[in-house]
This record gives structure tokens, C-alpha cells and sequence, in this order.
């Protein structure tokens, strides 16, 4: 019984920290736009998108739009980092703590591999967001300062994972799941 309690917990806090992420995203974008004087005519987390209408936006701006999905929920993340406690003991707590780290740290990496790829003219998605600001800043800047960027904002969230305890306390949770598994297969 402990154990598919613990393996729902580690389903729920995953499947939890992916929709937080994708709400955090897509409101990232959400507060440009409306910061620009756009209206959001739609906001959906099943296909995780927002459209919105209006809105002057600048060069900066428009930056900011694509970049404010990954920055948003990835500096919430780090204020999450700073406030957690390590001594805490619910395994509930530790895993969705680690997820909710990772994922926004994970979500970085197309903003270090798609930069050098248009460096050397590889286009990708037109969609995607890291394609977008590309498209804005590479045209006047090197493309590689995105990837230098988001490597910077990748070790910070390392850094934080690792002296918050966080990556400890997950690491103690998978063991005691592993010892508790070989417990019942003897």
C-alpha cells in the first residue's frame, strides 16, 4: 500500500508541476501582452497557447514577449527555491519541490541549442518562443548572448536545486522508493 502511495505522489507532483508550468508560461506571456495594451482573447492550458488581440508593442517589447514564457515561471521558481525548506520530511513536498525546479530549468534548453543552430542558418518552428526572440534580437545581435544567457540562468537554477537541498531531499525520497521496491521483490 506505501508503495503505489508513494508512486501516486511521484504522478501527481509531476503531473501537477507540468500544469503549473504551462499556466506560469503562458500567463508570462499574458502579462507582456497586457502590459502592451493587448487583450487576451484566449488562454488555454490543454493546448498551452494565448492568443491575444491589440497592444503597441515596441522592439523591446516584443522580446520580452517571447522571452517572459520561460522567465516568468523560471524566476518563480527560484523565489520557490529560496523559500523552501529543507527539513521538511513530506515526500509529497520534496518531489513536486524537485519538479517544480527542473522543469523550468529543462524548459531552457531550447534557449541554448536553437541560437547556435540559427547562427550556422538553421530556422526552426516559427512558433516556438525561442525562435521568435531570435528572430527580433539575432538580427542585430550574435545569437550566441541568448545561449550564453540562458546557460548563466541554467547553472542558477543548478546552484539553488543543489545548496536549497532540494536535489538531496529528492534523491533520499528515490532511494527510500528503490530500497522499499527491493523490499518487496525478496
Amino acid at each position: 500500500m506505501q508503495k503505489r502511495k508513494i508512486f501516486f505522489s511521484f504522478v501527481l507532483s509531476a503531473l501537477l508541476s507540468i500544469l503549473l508550468y504551462i499556466v506560469l508560461h503562458e500567463a508570462g506571456h499574458c502579462i507582456v501582452a497586457i502590459l502592451c495594451g493587448a487583450t487576451i482573447t484566449e488562454f488555454s492550458i490543454l493546448s498551452a497557447h494565448m492568443n491575444y488581440s491589440g497592444g503597441i508593442f515596441t522592439a523591446l517589447s516584443a522580446l520580452f514577449l517571447s522571452a517572459n514564457g520561460i522567465l516568468f515561471p523560471l524566476f518563480l521558481s527560484y523565489i520557490y527555491a529560496f523559500l523552501y525548506r529543507a527539513t521538511a520530511k513530506n515526500k509529497f513536498y520534496r518531489m513536486m519541490s524537485f519538479f517544480c525546479t527542473l522543469i523550468p530549468t529543462f524548459s531552457l534548453l531550447p534557449w541554448v541549442a536553437l541560437p547556435i543552430a540559427y547562427k550556422f542558418g538553421f530556422v526552426f518552428a516559427e512558433n516556438d518562443d525561442s525562435m521568435n526572440f531570435l528572430y527580433n534580437f539575432g538580427s542585430s545581435h550574435d545569437p550566441l548572448w541568448v545561449t550564453a544567457a540562458a546557460l548563466i540562468l541554467i547553472a542558477i537554477s543548478v546552484v539553488l536545486t543543489i545548496k536549497k537541498g532540494i536535489l538531496r531531499n529528492y534523491i533520499e525520497v528515490m532511494k527510500e522508493i528503490k530500497s522499499r521496491n527491493s523490499g518487496f521483490s525478496r
